[in-house]
């Protein structure tokens, strides 16, 4: 199931129907717990359950002064 991990919520899930596999989604908080973002895949089991967690679409840049 590793060849799910990092896809977004929609695209694992339409992997896993396609297998015959109705996903269940199990949510966990991102690093740094983004509220927003894309939701992916951070583990994937064979009996078709995923943790997903938010990550932010784009990275913010930080003031280094």
């Amino acid at each position: 199931m590793t060849s799910l991990l990092g896809l977004t919520l929609e695209e694992a899930a339409a992997r896993l129907k396609e297998r015959g596999v109705e996903p269940v989604v199990e949510w966990t908080a991102a690093p740094k717990n983004a509220p927003e973002g894309t939701a992916r895949v951070v583990r994937a089991y064979p009996d078709g359950r995923l943790t997903v967690a938010r990550f932010p679409d784009q990275v913010k840049d930080e003031d280094h002064s």
